[in-house]
């Protein structure tokens, strides 16, 4: 136990470690004096690098949470649990502390770069702009935030924004990773160019993720100059990084995985009975005031992103993109298989919580339903089809599908915001694995469950925009408008968060249909998996 006479020196030795950058002793120090009895803040966060460090995230959390308590003023200790926060991907939370920071110092330019990261996470790039923008204002000689915005601009189709952007985060960082990829991204018409500028990259020594997500750009390249088996080679080798450095966040030791829940979900509905699934005997009032509600799901890279773009051009359509307002809902009953068996027989004022719960969390994302048809659009709700028909019977269900073998080339291709789903796509087989499980979900479902369902085919839309279009705003309730076809321009404003956000800016436009003729031969370890589908939703089989 340290004296009392002994704290101020213990504190002042802590100090000076951290005067003079000797990091390790400050942290030493710090141990040392929370065992002996001596709390304080800059030893909790102290310590509570030691375990970021290490890898002890909640331990780290515990700290910080206890200095933000001991100095509620510190708006840098705020910013602290934010991070920590973020790395256990908290986002929400993370998102609350840096908010909480600024709100006791608005000028904190790190805060800003910070919540403008944790927004890029969350699906929020039009914001996530902003808060990097914010934090160039604050502090302009800050290569990261302008290399930010810039990878950013080009999934609006802002090349000019992309451009202007990295060659200020250049000037300030030659050879800033970012800022490379940005440009890289918007010289893919020139992809000889944009190869040399990434390869130039690969050279540096650079983080895993930023190895992994060059690694993915350059494939890009190869695939322009019909490179394919260079091309693919660089999607694996940039996936394999991508995830090696995730796989201890998506792979703990008790976390249950997307493969995981996928199993216990298919037994759980192979025997459940359609009994328990009948429409409830007087109609759900639903308390938004919506006119209509939809749920549009399906598979990644389907064609979601596509349609619900043109859908909320409509001024009678309002959208929730893949935003997750049934998080209540999915940890109640979707967790695991007993919390389902709850779901069969569960009363409707035990439902009800869930549906204030998913209502109110709809507006905090700034929507208001009332008075409109509301979209809640996101792919990986085809796993929540139990829940969405317990708590919303009268929702109309679009399924959107698409050539299998495109799907999981794409979602093999493309780059994500990592989450347990989205880590299975930085494997082919697994990307596969993931599609057959989720299929095969539906398919068991879909008689059980009898939600109103509207099958949207991805290449039937590309061939005929209009007259799909036409039918699916029938099964939803509203009128066709001409000016729905023109529905680039909200992912040009950054208001599409998906990974299509890059295609969408570009318009309708049918390249995406059977590309996956270009990779046979690297597809044939999965072809076998996928071909039950190929054959089942009518594709041809070569």
């Amino acid at each position: 136990m340290i004296r009392t006479e002994d704290r101020a020196a213990t504190l002042e030795a802590v100090f000076a470690a951290v005067r003079s950058r000797d990091m390790d002793e400050a942290k030493r120090l710090a141990r040392e004096a929370l065992a002996g009895g001596l709390e304080h803040p800059t030893l909790l966060n102290l310590r509570a690098l030691d375990h970021e460090d290490a890898g002890r995230l909640e331990a780290a959390l515990a700290d910080l949470r206890r200095a933000a308590v001991l100095a509620p003023d510190d708006f840098t200790i705020l910013n602290a649990c934010g991070l920590c926060l973020a790395r256990l991907d908290r986002r929400e939370e993370a998102l609350e502390c840096y908010d909480e920071a600024l709100a006791i110092q608005p000028a904190f330019g790190q805060a800003w770069f910070n919540r403008g990261a944790a927004l890029e996470r969350m699906g929020e790039p039009a914001k996530a702009a902003s808060a990097y923008a914010r934090a160039a204002e604050i502090h302009p000689q800050n290569p990261h935030a302008w290399a930010n915005m810039a990878f950013l601009a080009p999934r609006r189709g802002d090349e000019a924004g992309a451009r202007k952007y990295a060659e200020r985060a250049l000037a300030l960082q030659p050879d800033h990773p970012t800022a490379v990829m940005a440009l890289a991204s918007v010289e893919l018409g020139q992809p000889a160019a944009a190869e040399q500028r990434l390869r130039g990259l690969l050279t540096h020594q650079l983080g895993d993720t930023e190895r992994g997500l060059a690694l993915n750009l350059l494939g890009d390249t190869l695939d322009a100059q019909a490179r394919y088996g260079e091309a693919f080679s660089a999607y694996a080798e940039g996936n394999a990084t991508l995830r090696g450095e995730a796989a201890a966040r998506y792979e703990a030791p008790g976390r249950m995985t997307i493969p995981q829940a996928l199993g216990w979900m298919l037994d759980w509905a192979e025997k459940t009975d359609p009994g328990r699934w009948a429409a409830p005997s007087r109609s759900v009032q639903n308390s938004a005031g919506e006119v209509g509600h939809v749920f549009l799901v399906g598979f990644p890279r389907s064609g979601t992103t596509l349609i619900e773009s043109a859908l909320v051009a409509h001024p009678g359509v309002v959208s929730l993109e893949e935003k997750e307002a049934l998080r209540a809902g999915v940890v109640e009953h979707l967790a695991d298989v007993h919390g389902a068996s709850r779901l069969e027989t569960a009363s409707d004022w035990t439902l009800q919580p869930l549906r204030d719960d998913y209502w109110a969390r709809v507006r905090e994302f700034g929507v208001d339903p009332a008075g409109k048809v509301f979209i809640d659009k996101n792919p990986f709700h085809t796993l929540k089809l139990p829940l969405i028909r317990k708590l919303f019977p009268e929702a109309r269900i679009i399924f959107a599908l698409r050539d299998p073998r495109d799907v999981v080339l794409s979602c093999f291709r493309r780059r994500f915001n990592l989450s347990p789903a989205t880590y299975e796509f930085l494997d082919l087989e697994r990307t596969a694995e993931n599609y057959d499980s989720t299929m095969r979900l539906a398919e068991i479902l879909r008689p059980k469950l009898g939600l109103a369902e509207h099958r949207l085919i991805y290449e039937r839309l590309i061939a005929d925009f209009t007259g799909e279009a036409r039918a699916l705003c029938d099964f939803i309730g509203v009128d066709w408008r001409d000016d729905m076809i023109d529905f680039a321009g909200r992912a040009r404003r950054g208001e599409v968060s998906s990974a299509s956000g890059s295609q969408i800016s570009r318009g309708l436009f049918s390249d995406g249909a059977g590309q996956w003729r270009r990779y046979g031969e690297q597809l044939a370890p999965v072809m076998d998996r996928l071909a039950p589908w190929v054959e089942r939703f009518g594709y041809p089989s070569f």
